[in-house]
């Protein structure tokens, strides 16, 4: 900007009234509508104008940080440390040093930068957390860890379905696992990376089905979350199989089925049954022995009662042993309610990648 730069160089000088944080100050104050549209180039502009007065510091001349005070502000004290501006092998040695910290830094800056790199590091699940917390698309946990039961070390990557400072909740080995200090997996390194893929949920609305029904619509491999209620009560007996993890994501309430990630595999393996009354079929019977003798009363009467009161007599009767046959051949239950579906990609193992790349390469004719 030589309209602006010339002008003040030749009032003041060079490294004055521009080198000083009052400058810093003044252009903060100019560029100030930048950081409400354009946050990262207002913070770009301060850094650069602040590092440039740092680095003028460690040269031979120094910087006037406090103009328009006298006093000019130097690093290192000793004067044969520091750079001389314009050398060749000053200025091209912390051209050297700053090009290096910037090559090393690049994979910094493809991680997420310096919070991002540092919570790479240290590896732990509340890190881990905190870059799954970041993620906008479906999230893959890298971790290490020990078998709750057996402590064998395992380690792999796992599609991430919930997860909390304490815990995940991942697919591992075509099961869903709890990975925390309390949960199937004992942690001791663990990473988030995100995958790119968007998250697939879609919306279940269920209005009177049998659970039959209601998973015919669910593809497998998928996640269900969400309530199912029954009207009546019902009996829920689980099945063994769901005793062996420790997370099923199912849990009965009353009326209600409450589903939290619950594998499409486990709620097949629920066996509801609608819970007939004895009191009510008990009160049927002998409702249907009166209407019975009832209506052989009508019929032995003399002169016989009216048709009309027959007719309706039997018709009521039909309706009786008919809910009565109901109670007891029908035990469907059937739901309604709302359920998510959460569909999770897939994770490949590398050492799997590789082995096929391998086998792909040998299949391949050589050319001569």
């Amino acid at each position: 900007m030589p309209f602006i730069s010339v002008p003040l160089e030749r009032r003041w000088g060079h490294r004055t009234v521009t080198h000083c944080l009052l400058a810093l100050l003044a252009v903060g104050a100019v560029a100030t509508p930048l950081a409400f549209c354009r946050g990262a180039c207002f913070a770009a502009l301060l850094i650069g104008f602040g590092s440039h007065l740092v680095a003028d510091c460690g040269t031979k001349s120094g910087a006037p940080l406090f103009f328009p005070s006298p006093a000019i502000c130097v690093f290192p004290a000793g004067d044969r440390f520091r750079i001389r501006t314009g050398s060749l092998l000053g200025e091209g040695l912390l051209l050297a040093v700053v090009l290096i910290l910037l090559a090393a830094l690049m994979p910094v800056s493809r991680i997420g930068g310096i919070w991002r790199a540092s919570r790479y590091l240290i590896a732990t699940p509340r890190t881990a957390w905190a870059d799954y917390r970041e993620a906008r698309t479906e999230a893959v946990l890298q971790f290490e860890g020990r078998w709750q039961d057996t402590r064998q070390p395992v380690a792999g990557e796992a599609v991430v379905l919930d997860a909390t400072q304490d815990w995940f909740l991942i697919v591992f080995q075509g099961a869903t696992r709890i990975y925390g200090d309390l949960g199937d997996i004992i942690p001791d390194r663990s990473r988030v990376r995100e995958t790119g893929r968007p998250i697939r949920v879609d919306t279940l609305q269920i209005q009177a089905q049998t659970l039959e029904k209601i998973l015919d619509r669910v593809a497998g491999g998928s996640f269900l979350s969400g309530r199912l209620e029954n009207g009546s009560a019902f009996r829920l007996d689980l099945d063994e199989r769901l005793s062996q993890g420790r997370h099923t994501g199912i849990r009965l309430s009353g009326r209600e089925i409450h589903l939290a990630f619950a594998p499409r595999s486990h709620v097949a393996l629920l066996r509801p049954e609608a819970f007939t009354s004895p009191q009510r079929v008990a009160e049927l019977r002998a409702e249907i022995r009166d209407l019975q003798a009832q209506i052989n009363d009508m019929q032995l009467r003399r002169p016989p009662a009216h048709y009309l009161r027959l007719q309706g007599a039997q018709e009521k009767l039909q309706a009786r042993q008919g809910l009565l046959d109901l109670l007891l051949s029908d035990r469907a239950v059937r739901f309604s309610g709302c359920l998510s579906v959460r569909m999770p990609g897939k994770t490949e193992d590398r050492r799997q990648k590789t082995e096929v790349r391998r086998q792909n390469e040998k299949r391949k004719p050589s050319s001569f």
